[in-house]
Parts: C-alpha cells; sequence; structure tokens
C-alpha cells in the first residue's frame, strides 16, 4: 500500500523539530520520515516559501498539491537554491519549483528541497528588487577599493577600510564601513571567514544615513571564499579558537 501522510501527533509539530535542528541552535532532531516513505528525484514540484530564515540559510516550502510530503511542508537549505544573487536567499511568500530527495541530518532520513528555482526553472531573483531600492554613493556601477579588515560569517558582518583618496558625491563617507554578509558575493555560496583581504565595493546609504559595502568582490570583481556549508554548531570555515 502507498504511503499516505495521515497527520503528526497531537503537539508535534513537523516545523518545530527542523527548526530547532537546523541552525536554531537546539538541540531537537528534524523529523524523521515514515520507514515506508520514497521519493521520485524527478518529479517537479510548485510551492510556496512560508519560512526563510536569510541569515541561517535555511526555510520551508509549502507545497502547491497538499498531502505529498509530511505536514505539507519541506525543508530548503541555501544551497539547493539556484539562483545568480551574491547572496542565496527566498523571500516569503514567494512561488518556487523545486525537486525531493531524502538526506540523513543527525541520524535521521528527513525530506529536503533540491533545485529549488523559479517556476519554469528560471534562477531565482531576490536582490535586483532590493538593489533597486538603494541610495548609491557614486552610483550602483561605481567601485570602490580596500582591505576587508575582517569578516566573521557566524555574526554576519565585518569591516572595510577604504582606500584613500577617493572623491565621493555624498557627505560623511567614514574610512571604514560595514559589510553585512547579504552584500559579500561568494557567487551564490555563503562568505567564509576572512581577514586582511583586499577586496572591492560599490557603497549605499541607508535611510538612516549609514554608509554600508555593497557587492564585496575580490579585485576585478572574482567571487569571495564561500564556506562549504553551515552548521548548527557554527560556521565551517571559521578559524578554531585559542
Amino acid at each position: 500500500m502507498p504511503w499516505v501522510w495521515k497527520g503528526a501527533a497531537k503537539g508535534k509539530g513537523w516545523g518545530k523539530g527542523w527548526g530547532k535542528g537546523y541552525g536554531g541552535g537546539g538541540k531537537s532532531k528534524p523529523q524523521a520520515l515514515p520507514e515506508d516513505y520514497s521519493v521520485d528525484s524527478s518529479t517537479v514540484y510548485e510551492g510556496t516559501v512560508t519560512t526563510y530564515y536569510k541569515f541561517k540559510g535555511y526555510g520551508f516550502i509549502t507545497p502547491d498539491e497538499a498531502g505529498k510530503v509530511p505536514g505539507d511542508k519541506v525543508f530548503v537549505f541555501w544551497k539547493s537554491i539556484k539562483t545568480e544573487d551574491r547572496y542565496p536567499s527566498l523571500s516569503r511568500d514567494m512561488k518556487v519549483q523545486f525537486t525531493l530527495a531524502i538526506v540523513e541530518k543527525q541520524g535521521v532520513k528527513t525530506l529536503q528541497a533540491e533545485n529549488v528555482c523559479a517556476p519554469g526553472g528560471g534562477a531565482i531573483s531576490v536582490q535586483d528588487e532590493s538593489d533597486q531600492k538603494k541610495t548609491f554613493v557614486g552610483g550602483q556601477s561605481m567601485r570602490y577599493t580596500g582591505k576587508l579588515k575582517f569578516f566573521l560569517p557566524k555574526q554576519g558582518y565585518g569591516y572595510i577600510t577604504i582606500d584613500p583618496g577617493f572623491q565621493y558625491d555624498k557627505e560623511g563617507v567614514p574610512s571604514e564601513i560595514k559589510a553585512e554578509a547579504v552584500e559579500m558575493n561568494c557567487g551564490g555560496g555563503n562568505p567564509a571567514y576572512a581577514e586582511d583581504v583586499q577586496v572591492e565595493f560599490g557603497i549605499w546609504v541607508t535611510a538612516r544615513g549609514a554608509f554600508k559595502a555593497f557587492n564585496v568582490t575580490l579585485p576585478g570583481g572574482k567571487p569571495m571564499a564561500a564556506v562549504e556549508s553551515l552548521t548548527t554548531t557554527g560556521v565551517q570555515g571559521m578559524p578554531a579558537a585559542a
């Protein structure tokens, strides 16, 4: 008899265990799949992003067709997102297309969305819309140079010392500006720990007048180093504690 989802036990929601087990800082394991559950990795589904934690790198998708997955909710990890954005991300209520895979996490078999893209197979694009709302120093295409003093993946930010000699079309640009994870261009990956690295970047100013780095790359527009994965205990690529 084919597997049929009949609902979780009362008080044991699918999302709670997964959220704690994937970057939430808790010790709960992801919800295990029923032993007889199987997927066809070639089947393409469509659904809606119900939650996505940008700086933790994961979220959940609700398939359009109910009853296909336990709890009608599928976990999605940033590495499964097909995108050309500087920083892989999804937006709440976004429509997406994906396949399914059974993976083992923390000793249990769970379900995960793979090949996440726009309906029809196109790349996910979140940052273009966000960039259009920014106010830039010297324009969006203007590039400055400097040294990335440090970048801390777990905290999601670092600071850049701007090379001297630049003239700006806006007053008040400081010699050091903040570089946030969403502006670290790692070719679609998550930024790794970095220290004393020469970079190039744009500068934008927030509505409150704070100057921040935009589209940070290595010299020549080459992508920054990316981490291999995010873990529940931290971010791979960070130096070991002394």
